[in-house]
């Protein structure tokens, strides 16, 4: 058996239960959410099984974040709810489809989120409240087949169960609209479903038939499941608001969060200038080593070249150096282990602790002046305020905060700004809990 794991990411469709009973392996999530796709738990190999995904709760997954887990060589599958409906929209891009639900957005008989939505539990086990409508769609054609209703019916049926919206459409509402107009089919349709309440339940069996596809994958013989992008043209897909998607994730990763350890390395170590030149010279030998330029040109001459000025003052000068901060600051990608190490090459294990104490006494100053409510990021210092303590933890005047900054890898001055708020109070409350050296 290859060494692939299954991801089902599942909420009012099917219960975690009967899908353990089908497969019991598999790594049971809740409904998909923007972020689910850049956690480090899915790996190369592994087969996600996207069924149901939150729509008001909170923020939906991104095209492109099932791009990105293709990418990384996840083999994903979508069926049964939302997951039919990106399998079509990013088939071209290399994902999965299968189940009857698939096939009807695939045939056009729907095309929108509300043939599958459905009002559910905000917590597990995500119960449905409502008939989603490709439910109902089984069951008229199943009606038809039978004779209870006729085939020309069907059109006006579904028409007019659409029409009502999906939150609303519960039982009871559903059979006031077919008494209204299809009293037999009513009648038929109560029946059928008091005795099996999943005798329709379309939308629940193809779960199970993506999960059985997932497992098969798994358990082939060679190296299992691997996903890729196809059709894509490029990497041109692969864009900053993905990358600051992914940090965002990645970054709340860790005891203490990777992205405070950075900042703090950022915003305290002396030296970080140095730390941040040898990250651009190495990512770019990286991306570029093959190249003949990186092998008779020094890299600020390859920089010089790539944005088109004549050249770089000396590197030996300390101002000289500084012109290369004015022209290049990348944005990081924290899910690749080679830029953290770099990232992060000269923190010290006291680095790791302080960070922790700092983001203590924030916690605790968070609690004290919000009560019960604590804010997510809480703003401690207004943006003037916030200049004046970095050009004090700098020892620069306010004329050099811009450079500086940038010569530590922070962007812009908002950015320099925000990352500094979760060390605030330490900094002010106990100054020998800064990192200060002689350079």
């Amino acid at each position: 058996m290859a060494d692939g794991k299954i991801h089902v990411y599942v909420g009012p469709t099917c219960p975690r239960d009967e899908i353990l009973r089908h497969c019991p392996d598999v790594v049971i999530h809740p409904p998909v959410a923007h972020g689910d796709f850049f956690s480090a738990s899915i790996e190369s190999g592994d087969v996600a099984v996207v069924v149901d995904g939150f729509y008001h709760h909170k923020l939906g997954l991104r095209h492109k974040e099932y791009l990105y887990a293709l990418d990384r060589g996840v083999t994903v599958i979508g069926a049964a709810s939302i997951g039919a409906l990106r399998a079509l929209e990013l088939s071209a891009f290399g994902m999965r489809g299968i189940g009857a639900v698939y096939d009807l957005y695939l045939s056009g008989v729907f095309d929108g989120d509300d043939a599958v939505a459905v009002a559910h539990e905000e917590e597990a086990p995500y119960s449905s409240l409502s008939v989603p409508l490709v439910n109902l769609y089984t069951a008229v054609q199943v009606a038809s087949t039978t004779g209870v209703v006729r085939e020309t019916d069907i059109g006006d049926i579904i028409s007019v169960l659409r029409s009502e919206y999906y939150a609303s459409r519960t039982q009871a509402r559903v059979l006031e609209l077919l008494r209204a107009g299809w009293p037999e089919l009513a009648e038929w349709y109560e029946r059928r479903t008091a005795e099996d309440p999943h005798v329709f339940d379309q939308k629940r069996r193809d779960c199970l038939a993506a999960v059985e596809l997932a497992h098969r994958l798994v358990t082939a013989e060679a190296t299992g499941a691997v996903g890729r992008v196809t059709g894509a043209r490029g990497s041109g897909w692969k864009t900053l608001f993905l990358r600051s998607w992914s940090n965002h994730f990645v970054g709340m990763t860790g005891d203490p969060p990777l992205s405070q350890r950075l900042a703090y390395q950022q915003i305290f170590n002396p030296h970080y200038a140095r730390v941040w030149e040898r990250y651009l010279e190495e990512t770019y030998r990286r991306d570029h080593g093959g190249s003949s330029e990186m092998l008779t040109h020094s890299f600020s001459d390859c920089l010089a070249k790539r944005i088109g000025v004549t050249g770089f003052p000396d590197s030996g000068a300390s101002e000289g150096k500084s012109w290369l901060y004015d022209f290049i600051c990348p944005m990081p990608d924290l899910s690749d282990p080679f830029e953290v190490e770099l990232l992060l090459s000269s923190e010290k294990s006291s680095d790791i602790e302080t960070v922790a104490w700092h983001l203590r006494q924030m916690n605790e100053f968070s609690g004290r002046s919000q009560g019960s409510v604590r804010q997510k990021d809480p703003s401690v210092l207004s943006k003037e305020a916030s200049k004046i303590l970095l050009c004090s933890i700098w020892g620069i005047p306010p004329d050099a905060l811009s450079r500086e900054y940038r010569s530590r890898g922070i962007p812009n001055i908002a950015t320099a700004v925000r990352i500094l708020q979760p060390f605030v109070i330490g900094a002010i409350k106990e100054q020998t809990h800064l990192r200060v050296e002689s350079v």
